[in-house]
C-alpha cells in the first residue's frame, strides 16, 4: 500500500492552504474532502470575507495578518494569470463603529497603537457627510481602515486548491473519514467510505467536525449556525464601485454586525457577527432561512441606514466554530508529534487561511514559530 508524505483530512479554507504549501514542498500529498472543491457546507463559503490589519479581537493577531496579506498576493500571482481571471482580493476599505468604550473601537486602537496601523478617526457626522446612507449615533466613533479588502471566499480555496494539484498533490472529494489511527511505527491510518490510505504525516482541518475527527482532544468546541443575507436596496451608495467600504458595527447592546459592498448582482451582504444558534450535528445544518435572525438583521439596517426599501435577494448558512476563549487552537496534537490540527477558528479565521495552512505543515517537520503561541493548546 502507498503510504503517502501527508495526508489533508478537510480541505476547506484552511486545509486547502495546507494542501497547497504540503504540494509546494514536493510531498505526496492527499487530500480528502467530504463534500466537494469549495463547496458550501461547512465554514467557507458565502460570496466573501473581510481581511482586515487592526485587530479587535488582540494584537497578536497582527503579525499573522500581515503574513496573510503576502501569501494571497502570491496565491494571486499564480492564480490570476490573464485578465479576464476573476481577482481573489478586493482592495475595499472598512469602517468601524462603534462607542468610544466598545470591545470593538478598543481592541482596533490598541492594536492600531500597538504596530503603528495607519487608522483614521471620524465623527458621526463626518461619516454621514461622506457616506450619507449611513445613520450613526452621535455618541459613537467611526475608524477606517483604508489598506483592509474583501477576501471572495470560494474563489480563493479552488485557487489553493488548483495550486495544490498543479504542483502534484491528489484530492479525494465526496469521501467521508470514519476515524483514524498511528501504529507503533507512528504511520497513520485514515479510514474513509472508499478505503484505507496511509501516511507518514497528518493534517486535520475539520472545521465544524473537529471535535469527531479529534476525539481524545480535550478542548471545548462549540458550533454555531451563522445566517448571511444579501439585499438590494434602493440607493446606490451602497455599491464597491461607488467606493463603499466594508463595515463592522458594534451596537450599544454589544452586538456585532458587519457588512459587504456589492459586488455583483446579489446585493449589499448584511450579517450578524456574535450570536447564533447551537449546531449538535453539523451534518443536519438547516439551510432554510431563519425568520429571527433576518428580523434582527432588518432591525439592525433600519436602524443605522437611510433607505426607502429594500429587498431580501439570497441568503446562505454557514458555521463558526467557537474555542472557549473565541481565539484559534493551532498545534501539533498532544499524543502524536506528526499530526497537526487547526480548529475553533470562531467566524474570524479565513483571512490567516494560506498561511494556518503553511504553518500546519511546518509544524510537522519540528517548526515552531513564538508568533503562534499564544494559539497553542491551552
Amino acid at each position: 500500500m502507498k503510504v503517502y508524505d501527508c495526508i489533508v483530512i478537510g480541505v476547506g479554507g484552511i486545509g486547502s492552504g495546507a494542501l497547497w504549501e504540503a504540494a509546494k514542498r514536493k510531498w505526496s500529498v492527499l487530500g480528502i474532502e467530504q463534500f466537494g472543491a469549495a463547496h458550501n457546507r461547512g465554514s467557507s463559503h458565502g460570496q466573501t470575507r473581510i481581511i482586515r490589519r487592526a485587530y479587535f479581537e488582540h494584537p497578536n493577531y497582527v503579525p499573522l495578518v500581515e503574513r496573510s496579506f503576502e501569501l494571497w498576493d502570491e496565491l494571486t500571482k499564480r492564480h490570476r494569470t490573464a485578465p479576464e481571471v476573476k481577482p481573489l482580493l478586493i482592495p475595499s476599505g472598512l469602517l468601524q463603529v462603534g462607542h468610544p468604550e466598545s470591545e470593538l473601537i478598543q481592541g482596533i486602537q490598541a492594536s492600531a497603537k500597538r504596530f503603528d496601523l495607519p487608522i483614521e478617526t471620524f465623527t458621526p457626522a463626518e461619516i454621514e457627510e461622506r457616506l450619507p446612507i449611513f445613520r450613526i449615533p452621535n455618541d459613537h466613533v467611526g475608524l477606517y481602515e483604508s489598506n483592509a479588502g474583501i477576501l471572495c471566499v470560494e474563489r480563493c480555496v479552488a485557487a489553493m486548491i488548483q495550486q495544490a494539484l498543479k504542483q502534484g498533490a491528489e484530492m479525494m472529494a465526496e469521501t467521508n473519514v470514519t476515524h483514524w489511527d498511528a501504529d507503533s511505527s507512528g504511520v497513520f491510518t485514515v479510514y474513509t467510505d472508499r478505503g484505507s490510505f496511509s501516511t507518514e504525516r497528518l493534517v486535520i482541518a475539520g472545521g465544524a467536525w473537529s471535535q469527531r475527527l479529534l476525539p481524545t482532544l480535550n478542548q471545548s468546541l462549540t458550533v454555531l449556525r451563522k445566517q448571511q443575507h444579501w439585499f438590494q436596496i434602493d440607493r446606490t451608495e451602497q455599491k464597491l464601485i461607488n467606493r463603499f467600504p466594508v463595515f463592522l458595527f458594534e451596537q450599544s447592546n454589544g452586538d456585532i454586525f458587519y457588512g459587504v459592498p456589492e459586488i455583483d448582482y446579489l446585493g449589499m451582504k448584511v450579517c450578524q457577527h456574535n450570536g447564533g444558534e447551537v449546531v449538535t450535528d453539523p451534518a443536519t445544518l438547516s439551510h432554510e432561512l431563519d425568520a429571527s435572525e433576518l428580523q434582527r438583521t432588518e432591525q439592525f439596517m433600519q436602524n443605522h441606514f437611510r433607505y426607502t426599501h429594500h429587498r431580501l435577494v439570497h441568503h446562505s448558512n454557514c458555521m463558526y466554530t467557537m474555542s472557549a476563549d473565541s481565539h484559534f487552537i493551532i498545534d501539533q496534537h498532544p499524543d502524536q508529534e506528526r499530526l497537526s490540527f487547526a480548529a475553533g477558528m470562531s467566524g474570524h479565521g479565513f483571512k490567516f487561511a494560506p498561511l494556518i495552512g503553511k504553518y500546519l505543515i511546518e509544524l510537522l517537520v519540528g517548526a515552531q514559530d513564538p508568533l503562534f503561541e499564544f494559539l497553542k493548546i491551552r
